[in-house]
């Protein structure tokens, strides 16, 4: 099922010039929110979840104004907002990769733009719960205080959401019928910002985290055909409420930047968890052993990896890569081992293409929904990409 049509829509269309000139290097979180176009109209489109009784896409977004969740209805190709904006917090910035749905229910956590001067004003990113039938918002906790929260995943059976906070970076979890959090591990180091775009829950519960080794752990670096050590992998079990560290990471590609760092990850329906890497390259993971697999480079003149989501119907797993409007969609077939295609994400009836995607998911079995986001040019759209029957 290759691509047959692109389309784009739009919140906000606003382009802008100055990014290079006056911006790069030089605002501080202040000059954003001083500036009318950058602060209501600089967005990009982090998170994405289908709501199929209402044919209805929820759009989570990065904006300085705080108008953080919109709805786009499939059939009139109109988008609206939600009103975040009436109920949210001066300091509240994005759903960075944090959307999730339970039947009505839209969960969220909050995330930050702001800047280390404002930590004793910012109180921290709050989980957020949105009813879609009354549109009612009810805020249920600050899992981790004075941290946002970067990405949440939901473990519908058990009813908790775990999540990543920064800054600093930690591990948290939120038992939903009990309305408690608490911190469960600081996931960061000295070296880098090292959390991925999300975690992922395995078939069995656990929940896969990925770290950065510290420096002392990056000496040896083994050769690229092995596993590299320069990302770390844990898991958190519910059942014992215990994290473990493997001493190894993920396998890397021949590029010698590449640090095996995921970009995003996705539970298979195989049992598998698929992993994409900001390197480009697509690693699949075994729970059972923790022991990592490089599959492929979809593209391999393309950097990043953020987008991944399976077919509801023939088990592809599809793909959007690349950045600086170099971005395609790919299908591979984790059965057979084999890449199905690949195709440049672009318009045709005006020529545009995304700068980058950073979530995507499908929409019944024909349409996949890509978030834009980080466009330095001009306000980041949704993508609606239609496929071949």
């Amino acid at each position: 099922m290759k691509l047959k049509n692109v389309s784009h829509y739009a919140i906000y269309d606003q382009k802008f010039d100055n990014w290079k000139s006056e911006v790069l290097d030089r605002w501080t979180y202040d000059d954003f929110v001083r500036d009318p176009q950058y602060k209501k109209k600089w967005i990009s489109i982090t998170s994405l979840a289908y709501h199929q009784p209402s044919d209805a896409v929820y759009l989570g977004i990065g904006s300085f104004s705080a108008e953080l969740l919109w709805k786009f209805d499939r059939k009139a190709k109109t988008i609206t907002s939600c009103g975040y904006e009436k109920v949210g917090e001066p300091f509240d910035a994005k759903f960075h990769r944090s959307l999730e749905l339970d039947g009505n229910t839209l969960y969220g956590g909050v995330a930050l733009f702001h800047d280390i001067d404002k930590q004793f004003t910012a109180k921290g990113g709050r989980l957020v719960k949105y009813d879609i039938n009354t549109g009612e918002f009810t805020f249920l906790a600050r899992p981790c205080p004075p941290a946002y929260i970067q990405s949440i995943a939901l473990d519908r059976k058990r009813r908790i959401i775990y999540g990543f906070g920064a800054v600093p970076e930690v591990f948290f979890r939120y038992d939903i019928d009990t309305g408690k959090s608490r911190v469960i591990a600081h996931i960061g180091n000295a070296a880098e910002f090292c959390e991925a775009h999300n975690p992922v829950i395995d078939k069995d519960g656990n929940v896969y985290e990925w770290g950065t080794f510290s420096t002392d752990k990056l000496k040896n670096i083994p050769s690229s055909s092995e596993t590299g050590k320069l990302t770390q992998i844990s898991a958190y079990s519910p059942d014992t409420d215990e994290m473990t560290f493997f001493d190894h990471g993920l396998s890397r590609t021949d590029d010698p930047a590449d640090k095996s760092k995921p970009d995003t990850s996705i539970l298979g329906p195989d049992g598998m968890i698929y992993i994409g890497t900001d390197a480009g390259s697509l690693i699949r993971l075994d729970p059972a052993t923790a022991q990592a697999e490089l599959l492929c480079c979809p593209s391999p003149e393309s950097r990043r990896l953020p987008a991944l989501a399976f077919h509801p119907e023939n088990r592809l797993l599809y793909g959007i890569c690349g950045e600086h409007y170099k971005t395609k969609l790919f299908a591979y077939n984790t059965e057979k081992r084999e890449l199905v295609f690949s195709q440049d994400v672009v318009c045709e009836q005006d020529g545009l293409r995304p700068d980058r995607i950073h979530h995507m998911i499908f929409a019944g079995s024909n349409t996949i929904y890509a978030g834009e986001n980080d466009n330095n040019d001009r306000s980041s759209y949704l993508w609606e990409l239609e496929l071949e029957n």
